[in-house]
C-alpha cells in the first residue's frame, strides 16, 4: 500500500526563495561530518566527500549499523592546508591526512556494494589509530578510481553511463542527499503528537539524515517532484527519495551513541512506497565533463538561491 505523501505535481511551478540553508561534507564513510560556508564540487559530488572508508579484518566495508562507534568520530577538512583532520574521544592525538594523492603506492582492489573501486591504503599507523577509536582492527583506504562503468537510473528515458576509471566516492547511490527543513519540521510535528501520551519528547533536526545541503524555504515534501536542480552555477539531477533505515534512529548523548524506535516509526506511518521509507532525495552533479575532459570548478554556498523544476 502506498501511503508516501506527495505534494501536487506542477510543472515548473515558481517555489518562492528557497535556499541553501548548509553544506555538510562527510570525509569518512560513517563517520561525522562538518559543515561549511562553501565548497567546491567535483565530478563525484562535493569534493573529498565520502573519499575514504574503513574496512574491518573480514574484508566487509564497516558502517554505523555495524560499529556504531564510527559516530563518534570527528573529522575536519582545511583545504588551504591541504589536510583532513580526524578526531576520536579515545584519541588523545588528532590524525592529520594529507589530501594529496599516491602518497603511499599502496594500492588494492575493493567491492563497495556492487562497485568495483581501486583504493589507496595507509601505513600501519593509521590503521592503528582508527582500529583503537572504534574498538576493533580496521583498515583506513582511500577511493582512487573506479574500475568499471557507473550507470545510474534517469527515469524511463534509460540509463547514463561514465567512462571507466572514472573518479568517485564511496556513495551508497545518489551523490548527495538534499534535505527539506519544512519536511524535518513536518516531521517533528507528527512526533510530537505521537508522543503526547506519556512518551518521551523525541525530535529531530536535519543532521540526523546526513544531508549533505539543507534547503529552506519550501514546503514539506516538495523536493519530492523536483524532477532538476540549478544551485549557483551547478546543475543537478534528482535520482528520487533516499530510503531510509535504522541509521537515523542512532543519535549522540553526552558521548554514547543511543538507540531508539524513532524517528523511523513515524516515518513509516506516512512515507512508505513499495516497502521503502522515504525522506529526502538524492542527486547526482551535472558535471559538463565527457571522458577525460576537465571542467571549471564550481563551489557551493550557503544562501544561494536554489530553481527547481518538476520536468
Amino acid at each position: 500500500m502506498n501511503t508516501l505523501n506527495l505534494v501536487d505535481n506542477q510543472s515548473q511551478q515558481v517555489v518562492p526563495d528557497v535556499r541553501l540553508k548548509s553544506i555538510i561534507i562527510y570525509p569518512v564513510k560513517s563517520c561525522q561530518g562538518f559543515s561549511v560556508q562553501s565548497w567546491p564540487l567535483a565530478a563525484g559530488g562535493l569534493k573529498y566527500d565520502r573519499e575514504w572508508l574503513l574496512q574491518g579484518s573480514g574484508g566487509e566495508i564497516l558502517t554505523q549499523k555495524k560499529v556504531p562507534e564510527l559516530a563518534s568520530i570527528r573529522t575536519l577538512i582545511n583545504l588551504e592546508l591541504g589536510k583532513l583532520f580526524v578526531e576520536s574521544p579515545k584519541r588523545k592525538d588528532k590524525l592529520q591526512i594529507s589530501l594529496l594523492e599516491n602518497l603511499t603506492h599502496l594500492t588494492a582492489e575493493v567491492d563497495v556494494y556492487g562497485q568495483r573501486y581501486e583504493v589507496e591504503s595507509y601505513d600501519e599507523n593509521v590503521n592503528t589509530w582508527f582500529s583503537e577509536a572504534i574498538g576493533r582492527h580496521c583498515t583506513f583506504m582511500r577511493c582512487s578510481s573506479s574500475k568499471k562503468s557507473l550507470c545510474t537510473s534517469t527515469g524511463q528515458n534509460g540509463r547514463l553511463c561514465r567512462d571507466t576509471r572514472s573518479k568517485l566516492s564511496f556513495v551508497n547511490e545518489g551523490q548527495l542527499l538534499l534535505i527539506s527543513e519544512e519536511s524535518v519540521s513536518d516531521l517533528n510535528s507528527r512526533l510530537s503528537s505521537s508522543n503526547g501520551n506519556g512518551k518521551q519528547h523525541v525530535l529531530v533536526d536535519a543532521m540526523r539524515f546526513r544531508p549533505n545541503i539543507v534547503i529552506s524555504g519550501s514546503t514539506p515534501y516538495r523536493e519530492d517532484n523536483w524532477k532538476r536542480l540549478h544551485i549557483g552555477d551547478a546543475y543537478f539531477t534528482s535520482m528520487g527519495g533516499c530510503n531510509r533505515c535504522q541509521m537515523i534512529n542512532l543519535h549522540q548523548n553526552a558521548g554514547q551513541v543511543i538507540k531508539s524506535k524513532e524517528p523511523l516509526a513515524t516515518l513509516a506511518s506516512y512515507r512508505r512506497e513499495k516497502g521503502k521509507i522515504l525522506f529526502g532525495v538524492l542527486l547526482n552533479y551535472e558535471d559538463g565533463s565527457s571522458g577525460e575532459e576537465t571542467v571549471a570548478e564550481r563551489w557551493l554556498q550557503v544562501g544561494q538561491e536554489v530553481h527547481t523544476s518538476t520536468e
